[in-house]
Parts: structure tokens; sequence; C-alpha cells
């Protein structure tokens, strides 16, 4: 018989709009991740799909096709352009962001707060930015 190709899970476009981002200085870092361990140090991580862009530009970003799955999306405003998110005594001192906008905390997010299902149709993550100082 006819050999069957291997089942990909199917991919649909993920876009993501920003709203809140103070300013259009630096760079808005984002990271798409499917690990559940990983999720908050997305750098290393070779699941991740990670995207720099310019924060005049980043209001709608388009993420193209996305396997279906279970992710979470991090966002960090980094307005001096370092490439990381500043912290003063353990607070974010820049702008940061994550999928299905968790309440804020004294703690970081729990995967189980932030993670969202892409179904093989096209997903529209709104995401607001905030800032703490």
């Amino acid at each position: 018989g006819p050999v069957a190709a291997p089942l990909r899970p199917a991919a649909a476009a993920l876009r993501v709009e920003l709203s809140g981002l103070r300013s259009q200085r630096g760079v808005v870092h984002l990271c798409l991740t499917p690990s559940a361990t990983r999720f908050l140090n997305c750098q290393g991580d070779r699941a991740a799909l990670a995207r720099s862009v310019p924060a005049a530009r980043a209001a709608e970003l388009d993420l193209g096709p996305i396997p279906a799955g279970t992710y979470a999306l991090l966002i960090v405003h980094d307005e001096n352009g370092n490439g990381r998110l500043d912290m003063t005594m353990g607070i974010p001192r820049e702008g940061f962001g994550f999928s299905n906008n968790p309440a804020m905390r004294p703690r970081a997010p729990k995967w189980e707060e932030i993670r969202f299902v892409m179904p093989p149709a096209a997903v529209r993550q709104q995401v607001r930015i905030r800032y703490v100082l």
C-alpha cells in the first residue's frame, strides 16, 4: 500500500497585539515557547521562537505558522536596548507582558497561568505590557 506521510501538527498563524507600550524607545523581545520548564528563560531554549523588533513597530506582530500545541508567550520592552530586562532589587524596571495577561503578583507567573493552546487555526493573542517602576 501507499506509504503514509509522517503526521505533523497543522500550523496556523499567530498574531500578537501589544497594548500599553509607554514609549517607542528600544526593542521589544518576544519569546514563544512550548517548554513548561524553560519558559522564563527562553534564550537557551531550542524549541522557542524568539523575535526582537524595534518598539516603534511592535504593536502588531505576525509570528507566522506555528504548529498546534501548548505555548507561553513572554514579552519584554527593552527600552535601553541592552538585551535584557533590567531589574532593581528584584523589581523589573522595564516593561513586560505574558500570554493571558495574568494578575501582577510579587513573583513570576506560573506556566499554568500563561499557557495557551494553539489550535490548527489562526490565533490572536492580545498582551498588555506592564511597568512596575
